[in-house]
């Protein structure tokens, strides 16, 4: 007990060294404006699409302005911007069209119009224009539209979907891909800032320094907690503006971007960062050179990008039995569970039991990558192979 208290403060004091090194370097910076400023800018943009909305402008000549109360009343109900505006005749309205200034011209008869526009007619005016001419037909056969309008609205009819369509699914297939890609990247990311953390202070021979008076173990550990906490703080920083964003601009209205969801995809960055940066240090560890790095990493990145391309092949059936049990594998749980939790309703005891079997993993990878890290780090040349980092040869 007393060996593990003592432990702490040198843990400490290794990882408040690697937060300041990163909090101080460009490279993260850098990255957080750049990637808060990409998601202002899409939310922006968004909610700009979104939002945007502009009146058509539709023009009635002399012959069928006796359409343009009812056009204006059908217009309404659809939900159809309009503006509305009488045309002299049927050249002038023809020449507004051409120009840009009038979208759509209605000419002819009142019970048998035509109309004029560039391309196509939007289909609310099309329903709305449609719903008059209707009227002007009955009108013109003695009949009034209200009391037509009153003997039609009973007839319906009753609909039974057997599988009822998700109106949120796209949006939510969205959001889970966004979750996704965000943590593939994040723990590739900060995953190589170890590895590279490692070889660095290898091939310097600072390591020989800081052996000196702190054992390996702590060494990794904290190392691998500092780098940890500076990428939970810059996830943090981008989730909380990707937050506030999505709550005062309302462009996104699904449970993928709330607090408790937010803290959730945190917490499987955590899980993931811990469980690839702690094997990240490990094959770092065997080699001398940065150049190495890629190669000596290459298989764990592997397990990465099979994660990331299950994404894209489970996203239209999260709740399937590949998303399902990749999701409880610890390699691909800190990606594919949150794509899942995103983008469908997965049951707790998935979760939990996701969360069991990483930890679990992640304790053992601790002791497996602690061995190696110790009977490596300071081997200069050659890489180290793995059975003789295991075995102290």
């Amino acid at each position: 007990m007393s060996d593990n208290a003592g432990s702490r403060p040198v843990i400490f004091l290794v990882a408040r060294r690697e937060i300041l090194i990163r909090l101080r370097s460009r490279v993260f910076r850098l990255g957080t404006v750049a990637m808060v400023a990409l998601i202002v800018v899409g939310i922006g943009a968004a909610t700009l699409l979104l939002g945007k909305t502009t009146p058509v402008r539709v023009g009635f000549e002399s012959a069928t302005q006796t359409l343009e109360q009812a056009f204006r009343a059908s217009a309404t109900a659809s939900g159809a911007e309009v503006t509305v505006s009488d045309v002299t005749d049927d050249t002038s309205g023809r020449a507004q069209v051409t120009a840009g200034t009038l979208d759509v011209l209605v000419t002819g008869s009142p019970t048998d119009p035509g109309v004029v526009v560039k391309t196509t007619v939007p289909a609310l005016v099309a329903t709305a224009l449609n719903g008059a001419v209707v009227d002007a037909r009955l009108i013109a056969a003695g009949l009034q539209p209200a009391a037509v309008a009153t003997a039609i609205g009973g007839a319906h009819f009753q609909v039974e979907a057997l599988q009822p369509a998700n109106p949120q699914r796209t949006p939510q297939a969205i959001s889970a891909l966004v979750v996704g890609i965000a943590l593939y990247v994040a723990l590739g990311l900060y995953g190589t800032f170890v590895a590279q953390g490692v070889v660095e202070e290898k091939a310097t021979r600072i390591i020989e320094i800081l052996l000196a008076t702190v054992p390996p173990s702590r060494l990794l550990a904290g190392k691998i907690i500092g780098i940890g906490l500076v990428g939970l703080l810059q996830l943090s920083i981008i989730a909380a503006v990707a937050l506030v964003l999505v709550s005062v601009t309302n462009v996104v209205s699904i449970p993928t971007f709330t607090f408790i969801s937010i803290l959730g995809y945190l917490m499987w960055f955590t899980l993931g960062f811990l469980l690839y940066a702690t094997a990240y240090a490990a094959v770092a560890s065997t080699v001398s050179r940065s150049e190495e790095v890629q190669g000596a990493t290459a298989p764990i990145q592997v397990f990465l990008i099979v994660g990331y391309v299950a994404v894209y092949v489970s996203i239209g059936n999260l709740s399937g039995p590949l998303a399902t049990v990749l999701s409880l594998l610890p390699p691909f749980a800190p990606t594919l569970m949150s794509v899942r939790m995103a983008g469908s309703d997965v049951p707790a005891w998935q979760v939990g039991l996701a969360v069991g079997l990483i930890l679990v993993s992640i304790g053992g990878l601790i002791r497996l990558a602690g061995r190696i890290y110790s009977n490596s780090v300071l081997r200069l040349g050659a890489p180290v192979r793995l059975r003789d980092a295991l075995s102290g040869k």
